[in-house]
């Protein structure tokens, strides 16, 4: 068994944002997603808060 972590601050539908083609961006997706456990905390993330406006 191996394992991979993914951290973003950015939800799935803002990702094509990122990668600027949807369909890389939804095959991207549903590859991490694939068989998975999605952890979302809801939070903001420390250094985005403390970030200079």
């Amino acid at each position: 068994m191996q394992a991979t972590a993914v951290a973003t601050n950015s939800p799935f539908v803002e990702w094509d944002s990122i990668f600027n083609e949807p369909r890389l961006c939804a095959a991207i997706a549903d590859r991490i997603t694939f068989r998975c456990t999605l952890i979302q905390t809801g939070t903001e993330a420390d250094r985005r808060a403390k970030a200079v406006p």
